[in-house]
């Protein structure tokens, strides 16, 4: 017999094509479980799951569920899971129904508080009232949790999720200060490996694994090319890197159909201790700590991981809240690429006229970025400001071709003008390291005077930097190494 509660569940998926379970009726005589996923979907967001009456009850939740009981999350009721769905992480596939990669972040069992009381109530008929008091034992949530529905709102879906207080709370007084010290521990775990590198004495101790893995399909790049493109970097990519809270876009498994892609802000407590890292507080009031890549040991490390693509801050942990530069993202959308170079020898000049250096390079995927120094000049707001004025500057010169507006559907095959990057916590893609896209590129420096109509971004990728490399006599990114000074 189906379960009508899981009749939702059910219409919105395709289960010959996604890999999450189907709607079957389960029953468990054992203490109800909770779950919380990590759901990458559009946007990041945290899925909050109740065993109930067969299934598992469930919520959206926007950002990260807090331990401060003065923080309140909102949580949106979605429809009822199977119980099966507890134990699911993977790639949901483009196109189906949330999109995205989905795992694990917290789970255990819970007790319903509200069946202790006077007025003894189920986990069904709280949630029918529009207030859950639930019990979590899990490993990060743990004590006391209230769910409770928004009266004021005009949908019956939105909840709020607040930790209750007891001694499992995390007031956000006592929680650690928004900027601390570099941690800097000095002993490590030892790593699974299939071999040693000996490249280096830097790297003396980091072990390489699945090297065989295809990480690129289209090229069959393997995990080993990768490794060994970032060792030969190491030294111009590290310097646009050090002191930088980094996110990390990690895809474990390569561009392979359906495998996990996802962008990596905290440090998992397994990496090793001689790994820095920074603790920054979130805008949401959340610890988040950072890591930190400082040397060619650290960055090898995290390729061995997964990761792909490195995305350091605009700013460094000596002066986070003012960037080193501004940043301009000429994005072509469908514009031709000529029309992205007209666009950045015109932002060029404008800029030589106002005495002020600028440095270009490739994004690694369609477009260009122009950087201008910025560090002596202000903060965050106020370097946002003077690029949107510049970038309307620009526009006045260029309307034909070039549009500050947000909306794809109005640019109308004009190149944006993206200057949205240039906040504080936002990141940048650096020079020299590789995209997650099936060419494998590279963000590559440029000189100004190599900006033609014939210019190709695609050009420079994993197979052909090294060959560039070797013909120039200076880095072109030496001007934007100056910045940081």
């Amino acid at each position: 017999m189906k379960n009508p509660a899981l009749v939702e569940y059910k219409q919105k998926r395709h289960f010959e094509v996604t890999p999450e379970p189907r709607a079957r009726i389960a029953k468990s005589d054992r203490n109800p479980i909770f779950v919380v996923q990590e759901h990458h979907a559009s946007r990041l967001h945290y899925d909050f799951r109740l065993e109930a009456d067969g299934v598992l009850k469930s919520w959206a939740v926007p950002k990260k569920p807090s331990t401060d009981p003065a923080v309140r999350r909102l949580a949106v009721q979605v429809e009822d899971h199977p119980l099966a769905y507890a134990k699911f992480s993977g790639q949901i596939p483009k196109g189906e129904y949330g999109a995205g990669f989905v795992k694990i972040w917290d789970k255990g069992t819970y007790e319903n508080l509200l069946e202790k009381k006077p007025q003894r109530r189920t986990l069904t008929e709280a949630i029918r009232d529009g207030h859950v008091e639930i019990l979590l034992r899990g490993s990060k949530l743990s004590g006391k949790f209230a769910l409770v529905r928004l009266k004021a709102s005009a949908k019956k879906s939105d909840w709020l999720l607040i930790k209750m207080k007891d001694n499992a709370a995390r007031p956000k007084s006592n929680s650690r200060k928004r900027e601390t010290k570099v941690k800097r521990r000095h002993s490590s775990k030892p790593a699974r490996s299939t071999r040693k590198l000996a490249a280096s004495k830097a790297v003396h101790d980091v072990e390489f694994t699945n090297e065989e893995k295809v990480l690129f399909p289209e090229l069959g790049i393997t995990k080993r090319e990768v490794l060994r493109f970032y060792e030969r970097l190491a030294e111009r990519l590290i310097p646009h890197l050090r002191n930088r809270p980094i996110t990390l876009e990690r895809l474990p498994d390569g561009l392979q159909k359906n495998g996990p892609h996802f962008w990596q802000k905290n440090t998992p407590s397994y990496y090793p201790s001689w790994i820095p890292r920074i603790m920054i507080e979130s805008e949401d009031g959340e610890p988040v700590e950072y890591t930190l890549v400082n040397d060619e040991k650290t960055l090898l490390y995290l390729v061995n991981q997964g990761t792909l693509t490195f995305h350091p801050w605009l700013s460094s942990v000596e002066s986070l809240d003012r960037p080193d530069f501004v940043l301009f993202d000429l994005d072509p959308g469908k514009a031709p690429f000529e029309n992205v170079v007209s666009a950045a020898k015109t932002l060029h000049q404008e800029l030589k006229r106002q005495s002020l250096d600028s440095f270009v390079k490739t994004s690694g995927k369609s477009g260009l970025h122009v950087l201008v120094p910025w560090k002596e000049r202000g903060n965050y707001d106020e370097a946002r400001e003077w690029a949107r004025e510049f970038a309307e500057r620009i526009v006045e010169l260029l309307p034909d071709i070039t549009t500050i507006e947000r909306s794809k559907t109005k640019r109308r095959g004009r190149v944006y003008l993206d200057i949205m990057q240039n906040v504080r916590g936002h990141h940048v893609v650096p020079p020299y390291v590789l995209r997650a896209v099936p060419e494998a590129t590279v963000s590559t420096p440029l000189r100004w005077s190599e900006l033609s109509s014939e210019l190709d971004p695609r050009r420079y990728n994993i197979k052909t930097i090294f060959h560039r490399l070797a013909k120039l006599a200076k880095d072109p990114s030496a001007p934007l190494l100056r910045m940081y000074q």
